[in-house]
């Protein structure tokens, strides 16, 4: 869910992502799984436990990226007595793939997001995606309206993305 909350301060002045994932959670609309990243919910331990999740996403330092106002802000909306994960997807180094971790951080790359956001194109174009469509009921529809994912096969329609 993004969430951009204003702070006033020059630096840092909102909270990008806070996300949940909920423990045995699968992505899949009917009996078809979608294409995820395992390592990412993995590093996260989201097979064994909710995730309540802070996301930024910049270029360069994150020295500033997570602040203690931010923390004591984002701890409010999870309570207490939940671990919030905190992950970085640096946009800097656009041809690394690996996941990295920075003192607590999950740091993801822009190559890393690529990678699996072209994967999910991929699957999108296939047979089985396609014959599922034809089927969709309006509840099922709902497994498919995630913006950012439709907005960006928008865009690799009208051939702005490969």
């Amino acid at each position: 869910m993004p969430h951009f909350t204003v702070f006033g301060e020059e630096n840092r002045r909102h909270v990008d992502v806070l996300g949940v994932r909920l423990k045995g959670s699968e992505e899949r609309v009917g009996e078809l799984p979608l294409v995820i990243d395992n390592d990412f919910i993995e590093a996260l331990h989201g097979h064994e436990e909710n995730v309540q999740l802070w996301a930024e996403v910049g270029t360069g330092s994150m020295s500033e990226v997570f602040p203690p106002e931010k923390a004591k802000y984002c701890q409010s909306i999870f309570g207490t007595g939940n671990q919030l994960k905190k992950v970085y997807f640096d946009f800097d180094d656009r041809s690394k793939e690996e996941l990295e971790n920075r003192d607590g951080v999950l740091v993801v790359s822009a190559g890393r997001c690529r990678k699996l956001i072209l994967q999910r194109f991929h699957q999108m174009e296939s047979t089985p995606v396609k014959e599922a469509l034809k089927e969709l009921t309006k509840p099922g529809s709902w497994s498919w309206s995630e913006e950012f994912l439709a907005d960006l096969l928008y865009l690799k329609k009208m051939g702005f993305l490969p």
